[in-house]
């Protein structure tokens, strides 16, 4: 027994002070998964052009990557299905239209009124309807969302809400115009924030069927004209 040598193990102590490296399990870095190659604002935004245009029932998932050059396993893990997809972008347009409301729906100085306000307010919508090429774009949601609603439960609540959302908004707008006088007490902020909502939804299929900014101008001026005389 005396003429056994005793067995020394190899020093593997971790921290980089071992002799043995490569023997400290420690040592070996633990893979990753393989970094995101793409930027999802990007890629939403040529989403949202895409269904604009085409429709939602008309857009593949196989147009999409091929527009987006992001692949479908890509777009699936990043964004969900098709539907969920359609709804992120459609919601990344609504945060920028309500974004621009926002400031617009205010008033200005002692110069400004009522009608100047809400010509405002569809001078940006009649912005996004009409864009900067020579397509006729219309609302990006309320022109794609109309046809798939009833066959998509999520596309029919985000379109309600949607619509109960700029109710909303302008029945606010017209309670705070009326207690300052620049409405009369016998008008009902709740049927004037329709039928602006109701205008403006006008708008956007005239608009879709190829009305000019111009032809649209015309009936805002119009319009506002004999609400806010």
């Amino acid at each position: 027994m005396d003429d056994l040598k005793t067995f020394e193990l190899p020093d593997v102590t971790c921290g980089g002070q071992g002799t043995d490296v490569e023997a400290c399990a420690c040592e070996t870095p633990r893979k990753r998964g393989r970094p995101r190659a793409f930027d999802p604002d990007v890629v939403l935004e040529t989403v949202l052009e895409l269904f604009w245009m085409r429709g939602f029932a008309n857009t593949s998932l196989d147009d999409i990557s091929a527009a987006t050059g992001v692949s479908r396993p890509s777009l699936a893990a990043t964004f969900g299905d098709k539907e969920a997809l359609y709804l992120k972008a459609m919601e990344r347009y609504r945060n920028g239209i309500s974004g621009q409301l926002d400031t617009v729906l205010q008033c200005n100085g002692p110069g400004d009124n009522l009608r100047g306000i809400v010509n405002r307010y569809f001078d940006v919508m009649i912005s996004s309807y009409t864009g900067e090429t020579e397509d006729c774009l219309g609302c990006a949601f309320m022109c794609t969302a109309l046809n798939e609603a009833p066959r998509h439960e999520s596309i029919m609540s985000v379109l309600q809400g949607t619509i109960e959302e700029f109710d909303a908004r302008f029945e606010h707008f017209f309670t705070k115009a009326q207690e300052m006088g620049h409405i009369g007490s016998n008008q009902d902020p709740k049927v004037m924030s329709q039928m602006i909502t109701s205008l403006t939804s006008s708008l956007a299929v005239r608009a879709r069927a190829g009305a000019s900014r111009e032809d649209l101008k015309a009936i805002v001026d119009a319009t506002t004209s004999f609400l806010f005389p």
